[in-house]
């Protein structure tokens, strides 16, 4: 038996079913129309970025039709990155318009380690294709492809440095020093520092712990730098710790801190930032 035979053997069953009407419903059915109606950043951090597609469903039939699943291919730099599929369970009214959303998240560090050429990068173009199955009486099982093309942001941690340390003032008892830290905002946006916390050790002496509450605000691709004072007890770090303070030779030093971030960037979520440094310094006296 052809697919002729078949068609006009199951519309005359659904005749017998269903009547006139409903046989000129399923006589006259159509394929739903799918686009990519928008696109936006749904959250993103210092870490991850989620990105969410709202799917447009129409169906212009007299009768429901169903979803069945997606799936998706989101591509940088034309090479496949990110993969998904989902089952659904979703029904599409008769006449009706409903709204499919696709959500795909990563994170930086898997961004820029398939593609290191991005770390420069303020933006990048992306490529989204997607295959919706429809379930349809009559036609059946009936995949449907959409695309679009854009571009999202790239977030970029500061880099933070020190350059400078200063000694202010120095007696037998009390040495009073500044360590000039510099903060470098990378990004095409502000970004707000706040709770600045650190911990400081010079040369294997005493550490010194402190603390900046006010807020430090970068504008985009700025440098900033500001001044953490350190305070060493002589008396009790002893005349070892005087002689290094006043040497011409470059000390060792290391920073270790944390402090939280948020931006202007739209769905950010304010992250916790850690920092680590260390490195050699000339002392100025």
């Amino acid at each position: 038996m052809n697919f002729s035979r078949i068609t006009l053997l199951l519309l005359l069953i659904l005749s017998f079913f269903f009547g006139c009407t409903a046989l000129k419903d399923f006589a006259s059915i159509q394929k739903p129309k799918i686009s990519v109606a928008d696109f936006q950043v749904s959250d993103v951090s210092l870490r991850d970025i989620e990105l969410t597609f709202d799917i447009q469903i129409d169906n212009p039939n007299a009768i429901s039709l169903n979803l069945d699943s997606y799936n998706f291919d989101f591509l940088v730099n034309k090479n496949s990155f990110v993969k998904g599929n989902q089952p659904l369970v979703t029904e599409i009214k008769p006449n009706a318009s409903s709204v499919l959303q696709i959500p795909v998240s990563f994170s930086y560090e898997d961004l820029f380690g398939s593609f290191t050429s991005l770390r420069q990068n303020d933006e990048v173009e992306y490529d989204f294709t997607s295959i919706i199955a429809v379930d349809i009486p009559v036609l059946g099982l009936t995949e449907i492809p959409i695309e679009k093309s854009g571009v999202f942001p790239v977030v970029k941690l500061p880099r933070i440095s020190a350059s400078n340390l200063n000694v202010k003032n120095i007696s037998f008892s009390k040495a009073e020093l500044e360590l000039e830290l510099n903060i470098d905002n990378p990004n095409s946006f502000s970004l707000d520092l706040s709770d600045l916390n650190y911990n400081i050790d010079i040369n294997g002496l005493k550490s010194v712990s402190g603390a900046i509450s006010k807020k430090i605000d970068l504008s985009a691709k700025e440098n900033n730098s500001f001044q953490l004072p350190i305070t060493f007890n002589l008396i009790e770090l002893g005349r070892g710790a005087y002689q290094i303070l006043r040497s011409k030779e470059p000390v060792e030093y290391s920073i270790t801190g944390s402090s939280n971030i948020d931006t202007s960037l739209p769905y950010f979520n304010a992250s916790d930032f850690d920092f680590e440094r260390s490195g050699s310094l000339k002392i100025f006296n």
